[in-house]
């Protein structure tokens, strides 16, 4: 099936004159109907996008190379400055992330009854930013919807938030602005060396366009400082935990689901891509910011007696091993001419902390829903707190077991895959040093199943003899997500081969 229409255009304007459309209309419950309507176009495109990619290719689109979907356009002619957007192996599933949470975290906030209509609105407005970013393929349009994704997300915190909405909002606000001048400049770095704002040339050419050595090396780190912060990695993350405690449910869902994607995008597209040499030299580097971040993240997990705090911990281990997989991968095939040259493990490694990035997205989106929820309905997050409510809320006790199980890794779940990929690539890069991040694997399991066994197991508090369960509202969106997390446990490979494709450009051996 051929699809000539401009599908990326498509999906980045819908949203965007959905969150024009639900914001004027005067009837808020028609508003939520509105804003989810709008936000299903660009999730049907999606799909589009996915089937485009699979080995049979159901789907023809426009191609540029590894790109599909492929749209080019003069805008700033002067300067160089063009529209231009596709998507490959890395972005595709990431497009289809976005798209896919957005519908979910508007439908698990729809008892939202303060100022509804700017809220569901914020929402499409961040799914057109976010989906830029994954799209673009000129770097002044990259950075353009890379500072305009905050924006939205600023507002849900500060006016929709906790206690401590203003402080959350603002610690987001100066560390992603701090990170993001550092972007810029990089940008900028690339943009004097290389001549152009095309992403495309920038790649092509990364063998000569940026002088290897310190030159290089100075404008990867400064690129890993500002992808590092969004991501985060260790000692980048402070903002995190804070940010997750005070947002609304749906917020939680989006920032955890796909801003901090965006930080794991940026490292694969331009540190690795556009800056093979200093990839290479500086491999150790972040290598060892991912094992910290694994072992910080899980130990002080432990420690976390609110749910949220220790959801948002938990995205740092979790991130750690995108960074990790990502080393391994870089370092495993330096010097190598052909995929032949470099060992399967190491690809796949490679491609497993891309596919980390998308697992985790789902993963983490379940969770920060339950825990939102419990603290909606029962007034409290705390764990100690929490005991025995399995017997009054089953249905929430099954979808937080099941999202616990696939966070920790259980076999035939899309957490698994991911992490055992990485596994592989690791022992094939660097050795023994896998056993570190393996143990770490055991602490996970260790504050989940000890979070799980205070909180919703053991002896009723009589404090919630009276507890209801999850809404409809609620159940739906943890029902997509639990179906998906089996779907891309069981069919893994399918979509991993997706990602390969791009590994092997990525590392120069495709």
């Amino acid at each position: 099936m051929l699809l000539d229409f401009p599908l990326l255009t498509i999906s980045l304007i819908v949203p965007l004159l959905g969150g024009v459309v639900t914001y004027l209309i005067p009837n808020d419950k028609l508003a939520r109907w509105v804003a989810v309507g709008f936000s299903l176009v660009p999730l049907a495109l999606s799909i589009l996008l996915v089937l485009a990619f699979l080995p049979d290719q159901w789907v023809s689109l426009a191609e540029h190379g590894e790109y599909r979907g492929w749209e080019e356009h003069a805008w700033v002619y002067q300067v160089g400055i063009d529209y231009r957007v596709g998507v490959d192996g890395l972005s595709v599933l990431l497009v289809f992330l976005t798209a896919l949470l957005t519908p979910l975290a508007m439908a698990v906030s729809w008892d939202e009854h303060h100022r509804p209509r700017e809220f569901f609105a914020l929402f499409l407005f961040m799914e057109t930013t976010l989906l830029g970013v994954f799209v673009s393929l000129d770097f002044f349009l990259f950075f353009l919807f890379w500072e305009a994704s905050l924006i939205p997300m600023y507002f849900l915190i500060a006016v929709w938030g906790g206690p401590r909405k203003r402080y959350a909002a603002i610690k987001f606000f100066l560390y992603t602005q701090a990170a993001s001048l550092l972007v810029l400049l990089g940008i900028f770095g690339l943009y004097f060396y290389g001549g152009t704002f095309d992403m495309t040339k920038l790649i092509e050419n990364a063998d000569t366009a940026v002088p290897a050595g310190a030159i290089q090396a100075g404008l990867f780190l400064a690129f890993l400082v500002g992808f590092g912060a969004k991501l985060p990695t260790f000692p980048l993350h402070t903002w995190l935990p804070d940010a997750h405690v005070e947002a609304p449910t749906g917020g939680s869902v989006m920032l955890a689901g796909v801003l901090l994607k965006l930080g794991g995008y940026g490292l694969f597209r331009v540190n690795v891509q556009m800056l093979p040499d200093a990839a290479v030299d500086l491999a150790w580097l972040v290598a060892l910011l991912g094992i910290v971040s694994i072992v910080y993240g899980a130990i002080v997990c432990i420690a976390q007696e609110d749910l949220k705090r220790l959801v948002a911990f938990s995205s740092v281990s979790h991130m750690g091993f995108v960074t990790l997989g990502l080393a391994a991968g870089v370092h495993g095939s330096a010097g190598a001419a052909t995929a032949g040259d470099v060992p399967v493990g190491v690809l796949t490694g490679y491609a497993g902390a891309v596919f980390q990035l998308f697992a985790h997205g789902l993963i983490s989106a379940a969770l920060f829903m339950l825990a939102g929820s419990l603290g909606h309905r029962l007034g409290t997050r705390n764990i100690s707190e929490l005991g025995g409510i399995a017997a009054k809320t089953p249905v929430t006790t099954t979808f937080l077991m099941i999202a616990f199980l696939a966070s920790l890794g259980l076999p035939g779940l899309v957490g698994f895959v991911a992490e055992i990929s990485i596994f592989i690539g690791v022992f094939a890069a660097f050795g023994w040093i896998v056993l570190i991040p393996i143990l770490s694997v055991v602490l996970t399991a260790a504050y989940y199943l000890w979070a799980a066994q205070r909180a919703v197991f053991g002896p009723l508090n009589p404090r919630w003899s009276d507890a209801k369960d999850l809404h409809r509202f609620e159940t739906i969106p943890l029902a997509v997500l639990s179906v998906l997390f089996v779907v891309f446990g069981i069919f893994a490979f399918t979509f991993l081969e997706i990602v390969m494709r791009y590994t092997e450009h990525s590392l120069g051996v495709g």
